[in-house]
C-alpha cells in the first residue's frame, strides 16, 4: 500500500511538472509578429501584427512599431506619438521618449509618463512604480536615480536625448519595490550600502532588494562564527 501511494505521489508530481513545462512553452509560443502592407494610395507602408499561423490579429494601420515580438503589449506609433497597446489595441500607457523612440527596457521595466510625471511599467503593461518623479533614470544594479522638481532641455541637435537640471528639491534612488533611498554606495561583491529617507542604514543586493541580515546570518554555521581566529 505504501509503495502504491509513493508511486501515485511521484506520478502526480511528474504530471504537475509536465503541465508547468507545457504551460510555459505555450506562453512562449503565444506571440504576434509584425507584417506590413501599403495604404490605399500605395504611398505609405503600414504595420500590423499576425499570429504564428499567419492570421491577421491587428490590421496594418501603424506607420511605425517598435515591438518585434508581441506578447502582452507593444510599442506602436499612433496619431503622432508612441503609445503602449494590448492585443485589443487598448492604449495602456504613454512611454517616456528617449533617443527619438520609446524608452529602452532595462531590468524588465521601462519608464512611462502620466500627468507630466514618470513611473515604471513591466512588460505586461502594468504600472509597477507609480508616476511620481519629475525625472528618473533607467534601472541599473537594482536601483534608479530620481529627482523631484526640475526642468527638461535638449542638447542642440541632440537626437532627442533629454538632460535634466534639478533645483535640489529632492534627489535619491528607488528600487523595484518603490522603496526610496537618500544615498547609496557602489556595488561591491554584489552588495551596496543604502540609507532610507528616514536615515535607516540598510544593505541592498544587486537586485536592489533590502537584505534581511537576520535571515542571512541564520544560514551561516554558528560554530564558524564562534571560532577564535586571533593569532
Amino acid at each position: 500500500m505504501k509503495q502504491l501511494m509513493k508511486k501515485t505521489i511521484i506520478l502526480l508530481i511528474t504530471i504537475g511538472l509536465l503541465g508547468c513545462t507545457l504551460l510555459k512553452k505555450s506562453m512562449a509560443e503565444d506571440y504576434l509578429w509584425p507584417y506590413t502592407e501599403y495604404n490605399e494610395n500605395l504611398d505609405c507602408v503600414l504595420y500590423g501584427y499576425k499570429t504564428q499561423q499567419g492570421e491577421i490579429a491587428i490590421k496594418a494601420k501603424y506607420p511605425m512599431v517598435y515591438t518585434k515580438i508581441f506578447y502582452a503589449m507593444a510599442f506602436v506609433f499612433l496619431d503622432g506619438k508612441w503609445v503602449v497597446i494590448d492585443r485589443n489595441e487598448n492604449i495602456l500607457l504613454y512611454p517616456f521618449i528617449y533617443d527619438n523612440g520609446p524608452d529602452y527596457v532595462e531590468e524588465g521595466v521601462f519608464r512611462f509618463v502620466e500627468n507630466d510625471k514618470i513611473g515604471f511599467a513591466n512588460m505586461n503593461g502594468e504600472k509597477v512604480i507609480p508616476a511620481i518623479f519629475d525625472f528618473v533614470g533607467s534601472f541599473s544594479g537594482g536601483i534608479a536615480e530620481y529627482s523631484l522638481s526640475g526642468y527638461q532641455i535638449y542638447i542642440v541637435g541632440g537626437f532627442g536625448f533629454p538632460w535634466w537640471r534639478t533645483v535640489q528639491y529632492e534627489t535619491g534612488y528607488v528600487n523595484h519595490s518603490a522603496q526610496l533611498f537618500s544615498k547609496v554606495t557602489e556595488l561591491k561583491n554584489g552588495i551596496r550600502e543604502a540609507w532610507t529617507k528616514d536615515n535607516q542604514h540598510v544593505l541592498l543586493n544587486e537586485a536592489g532588494e533590502i537584505i534581511n541580515i537576520e535571515k542571512l546570518l541564520s544560514g551561516i554555521d554558528k560554530n564558524f562564527l564562534s571560532v577564535d581566529v586571533r593569532p
